[in-house]
């Protein structure tokens, strides 16, 4: 059980490290037009599957920390681009963070797996 709990923390620690590094690279771009429709997601689903995969689990609080994460990203992304805030932050990035946020929870959360039963199929 304390195996598991050290994986979901570095899990949740690579996702804000990716999060922050996303955010460097994703700043220097302007999210304007159908951009941030497409980041948005993309940007979630690569912080839902850092998650995931080096914690090796799913579950609603580690998916609504990991949203969190990749919403601040992308918030972070939009204030760089903002010039650190020397001009407003464009809409168009809260879209893209809310975009990230459910992409993230729904990778994370578990809630989008299906429940299958195990066992050979016949």
């Amino acid at each position: 059980m304390l195996a598991m709990a050290w994986r979901v923390a570095l899990g949740l620690l690579s996702a804000a490290g990716a999060a922050a590094l996303g955010a460097v690279m994703l700043g220097e771009y302007e999210l304007t037009g159908l951009l941030p429709y497409a980041v948005g997601p993309l940007f979630g689903l690569v912080i839902g599957e850092v998650v995931v995969s080096i914690g090796g689990c799913r579950a609603p609080a580690i998916g609504f920390g990991a949203a969190a994460l990749a919403f601040g990203g992308v918030v972070w992304a939009g204030w760089i681009d903002s010039s650190g805030g020397l001009a407003p932050i464009k809409p168009q990035v809260w879209v893209a963070a809310a975009l990230a946020a459910g992409a993230t929870g729904l990778r994370a959360s578990g809630w989008s797996r299906r429940h299958r039963a195990v066992g050979p199929e016949h």
